[in-house]
């Protein structure tokens, strides 16, 4: 009888949500989706298709200013370059508009208390937001790095390389990129309730970060994450006789996206664990 009675109270105990198996497999592609479904019918996504819109337009500019100009720029690559260096200038700013929207939802959605409530920690929402922010960051990138080629070969710009290496190597750098800078950014938007500080922060390493290449020292960029994309440019710069720029992709790009994700990966742990410890300190 005893035995009866004590199998029937531990079927009436209850439950917590998902078993530890399950929360272990699920909760990344869980919570990712809740960020997702969190940023329903807000401004985040007018943000980035504003984001997306103007680096696109700016790109589309400059490809209708080489094709009216000297031949001897109408090339891919130096189209390419133009393009790319926006990264270096426009991630940081961008990360910090994105992360910082990312954070006000946080508390005014109350979703803190939600992730409270299902016992995730501070680490798996750090890179929760990381996804979406790092990939929609990358976006407004991508797309035009992606479509910009593609038009300049259309309109008869000439081809000094393989087109696969000169859309793909750009874009692998500038996902890596924009992925440790919204690591910062987002790590500053969790850890500090005053937005103007990432903010501020942003404008400070864009104006580093693309300056870095014009004062011919874009290996500095290895040591944060504004320069990890001028210091990984697959792209070499020349100038020919007549005075006009000349570009080229290095012979071995993929070596530089190794090593940036090698970076990307330092600063994202640097970033997830500052945010743990601050958070776990409140």
């Amino acid at each position: 009888m005893s035995v009866i009675i004590t199998n029937t109270l531990k079927s009436m105990e209850p439950q917590k949500h998902g078993g530890a198996g399950t929360m272990r497999f699920s909760s990344p592609l869980m919570l990712i989706s809740m960020e997702v479904r969190k940023l329903k019918g807000s401004s985040f996504w007018w943000m980035l298709i504003g984001m997306i819109t103007l680096v696109s337009l700016w790109s589309g500019f400059a490809v209708m200013k080489r094709t009216g100009g000297n031949p001897a720029t109408r090339t891919l690559t130096l189209t390419q370059g133009d393009i790319y260096q926006t990264i270096s200038l426009l991630a940081p700013i961008l990360a910090a508009l994105l992360t910082s929207r990312l954070a006000i939802m946080e508390t005014s959605e109350r979703m803190d208390l939600k992730w409270q409530s299902l016992g995730l920690g501070e680490t798996g929402r750090f890179f929760a937001k990381l996804a979406v922010a790092g990939t929609a960051l990358s976006l407004v990138f991508i797309i035009p790095l992606t479509w910009t080629p593609l038009a300049a070969l259309a309109t008869g710009f000439k081809s000094d390389g393989y087109l696969s290496s000169l859309i793909l190597a750009p874009a692998l750098i500038a996902f890596i990129s924009s992925l440790s800078v919204a690591a910062i950014q987002l790590m500053l938007s969790m850890t500090i309730n005053k937005q103007a500080v990432g903010l501020g922060v942003g404008v400070i390493a864009s104006l580093v970060g693309s300056g870095l290449g014009p004062m011919n020292a874009a290996r500095l960029g290895w040591f944060f994450p504004a320069g990890i994309s001028s210091a990984a440019s697959p792209f070499l710069t020349t100038v020919t006789q007549d005075g006009y720029a000349r570009m080229t992709l290095v012979t071995n790009p993929w070596v530089l996206v190794l090593t940036s994700l090698i970076a990307c990966i330092i600063w994202i742990s640097i970033s997830a664990f500052v945010t743990t410890v601050k958070e776990s300190h409140r």
